[in-house]
């Protein structure tokens, strides 16, 4: 992984991304491979603190959400969680996407978290959710995608910013549908055991890698041996728990690092590191930098 960790709030977003816009919670990013290569950085943690649908147009790229490996491919859909940690690893030389991101507030502002159950399921942080779509809904949200692009910027059109919310209504309804649908084809496929204690170690790691670095700690909360666990995880996940939950450490560790705001100090009481040394030590070890040489970079 590079020395580089980048974090989006929404207000970032919409300063990098297309000018003129009518809309200050919505902006939209259109991005290949072969002209944005700064913006797809390899090897690089991105996390962002606003709602994303991220669709794949062309080629294939392999990435991490939240520590997990994934394959993504032309008319997958990536819904972006606030909190989410992304790393890219490679892509294709024709890889393009187009993202739309939404300030949190728009979502409860929409009313979407009343209107629709299954709505709320779709975005909800359960678990990272890439989606591939089929023809029919990869095109619908193509048009929808257009429609949010056109009224976004500053036009004539008295009702530009109800547009925006029309379409991007539309575009949620239309994946929230289609996962719904997707989520019954595959409960007919259940995962094995083994996969579904790995998730739900994941999804433990990432709630509670601050509190505890220890393999012992998750075990108890899933109720089996750590022997057992250890052995499952590496089974699946190609790595040790200690690794993975090192690994979200790490990665947190580095978008605080980056943040000017915070002292040394106050990042390894952040992260709940009883002793300076201790936390510099653990950082060096994996990284091969110390803190301050981190941070300093």
């Amino acid at each position: 992984m590079k020395e580089v960790i980048l974090q989006y709030s929404i207000r970032d977003l919409i300063d990098q991304g297309p000018k003129n816009l009518s809309h200050k919670k919505v902006t939209m990013f259109d991005l290949k491979a072969s002209w944005h290569s700064r913006y797809l950085s390899k090897e690089t943690a991105y996390k962002f603190s606003s709602l994303g649908i991220i669709h794949i147009y062309k080629g294939t790229c392999d990435i991490t959400v939240n520590l997990e490996k994934k394959a993504i491919k032309q008319d997958d859909i990536m819904v972006v969680l606030p909190g989410q940690i992304f790393e890219i690893i490679q892509y294709s030389d024709d890889f393009e996407v187009k993202a739309v991101f939404v300030d949190s507030e728009m979502i409860v502002e929409a009313g979407y978290h009343i209107k629709s159950q299954n709505l709320i399921e779709f975005l909800s942080p359960q678990y990272p959710k890439i989606i591939s779509l089929d023809r029919k809904t990869a095109r619908d949200v193509k048009y929808n995608f257009a429609k949010i692009y056109k009224y976004i910027f500053k036009n004539d059109n008295v009702f530009s910013n109800e547009l925006v919310i029309h379409h991007l209504s539309i575009l949620m309804y239309e994946l929230g549908n289609f996962y719904h649908h997707m989520v019954k084809l595959t409960q007919e496929s259940k995962p094995t055991r083994k996969e579904e204690l790995a998730k739900q170690f994941i999804l433990l790691v990432g709630t509670h890698f601050k509190e505890s670095r220890e393999v012992q700690f998750y075990a108890d909360k899933l109720f089996v041996s750590r022997k057992h666990l250890t052995k499952v995880i590496s089974d699946v996940l190609k790595k040790s728990p200690k690794t993975i939950i090192s690994d979200a450490v790490i990665l947190e560790t580095k978008v605080l690092l980056k943040n000017p705001n915070f002292t040394i100090s106050e990042v390894a009481n952040l992260l709940n590191f009883s002793d300076l040394s201790i936390f510099n030590k653990f950082f060096k070890k994996i990284t091969g930098l110390s803190p301050t040489e981190f941070k300093n970079t």
